[in-house]
């Protein structure tokens, strides 16, 4: 995973590191090319306070319009829970590919 170059602009400020690596995942699989910082933190759980472990996550500023549309996308997604056919796993209506084995739901 690359990391966030000093001239790439923050694009969102993920809850937590475990949230950026999914929306950098998410990113990257619409063609953006991704970075975060702070991802280290993750061994804070529990231990640190919440807003300690937002993790920010950066973009190129050539992309960062289109990833801006594909964060808000994720943050208005009101779906509904889905099972993957593929694997089986209950998938929250934030995932558009399964958590478990990366199936999208048109594949599922």
């Amino acid at each position: 995973m690359p990391q966030a170059k000093p001239t790439w602009t923050q694009v969102y400020l993920a809850a937590s590191p475990v949230e950026a690596n999914l929306l950098v995942g998410l990113l990257e699989a619409e063609g953006i090319t991704a970075g975060m910082r702070g991802h280290g933190l993750t061994g804070g759980l529990g231990e640190l306070p919440m807003d300690a472990l937002q993790t920010p996550i950066y973009a190129p500023p050539n992309q960062h319009e289109k990833a801006k549309q594909v964060l808000r996308n994720y943050e208005q997604n009101t779906g509904t829970e889905w099972t993957c056919n593929a694997c089986g796993e209950l998938n929250g209506s934030e995932f558009e590919i399964c958590w478990s084995c990366q199936a999208e739901p048109k594949e599922c």
